[in-house]
């Protein structure tokens, strides 16, 4: 949103500095542009702690797929089934086979197995009798 859109959307009038605040909130929230300005005109508080609380649960899934990336690099070094089950949880079938595949690392058999599945559940491989 540029400091243009902002002021027609609140009616107030701001500095560089003090729209420089405004984007920084802005880009730290998941609002619509009307969601966020009425925000800040009406309950600028709810707004700062939507602003904490989003940035928060971003660094949260940042740090689980920081968790992740490492639970199936481990996995794959010690061949430790117990952690290949712990990624799955964390991030799913789906996206734990993207990134082992992405990583360029070997798939187990119950990796071919769950691959056989999801491939069969998309009707993309004939399902045998």
């Amino acid at each position: 949103m540029t400091q243009k859109e902002f002021e027609e959307r609140t009616g107030l009038s701001l500095t560089i500095e003090g729209y420089r605040e405004v984007e920084e909130c802005y880009m730290n929230t998941d609002l619509d542009k009307d969601s966020f300005c009425k925000l800040w005109v009406e309950n600028p508080t709810v707004l700062k702690e939507i602003e904490r609380k989003t940035v928060l649960v971003r660094e949260l899934y940042e740090e689980r797929k920081s968790l992740s990336n490492f639970l199936i690099e481990q996995a794959e070094k010690w061949s430790a089934s117990d952690l290949r089950e712990k990624a799955i949880s964390m991030i799913g079938e789906r996206e734990y086979l993207k990134r082992k595949i992405a990583k360029g690392c070997n798939l187990w058999e119950a990796d071919k197995e769950l691959l056989l599945d999801i491939l069969k559940d998309l009707r993309i491989i004939p399902i045998r009798p």
